[in-house]
């Protein structure tokens, strides 16, 4: 199984609890992984920017990943990735114990 080339960068908002917060980002993104990896086998190692890749790829397709007090920030490399892959965040977010409806997506500005 190859590994990814791009890994988001993740960040959390309160000083407090931080340290956990950023740990907990790290493990819902590696329920993303997990669950891209099931559902589009063909997709684990590509390189999202690929100008041989004919669809969007999973690899590279999260820019960033942010806590804020419970609520997930997900920064989308395109609108296209957001549309393909947005539901894994919602998933991931929930297998985090917290509601799917605390997940908002944005692209990059």
């Amino acid at each position: 199984m190859s590994s990814l080339y791009h890994y988001p960068a993740m960040s959390a908002l309160n000083e407090e609890t931080e340290p956990d917060r950023v740990c907990r980002l790290h493990e819902a993104f590696g329920v993303m992984c997990a669950i891209a990896r099931m559902i589009w086998r063909e997709e684990t190692g590509y390189d999202a920017n690929s100008a041989a890749s004919g669809t969007v790829r999973w690899d590279g397709s999260v820019i960033a990943l942010r806590d804020i007090r419970g609520h997930l920030e997900v920064i989308w490399a395109s609108a296209a990735h957001q549309e393909r892959y947005g539901v894994l965040a919602e998933l991931a977010w929930e297998a985090m114990s917290e509601p799917r409806a605390n997940v908002s997506h944005h692209l990059p500005s």
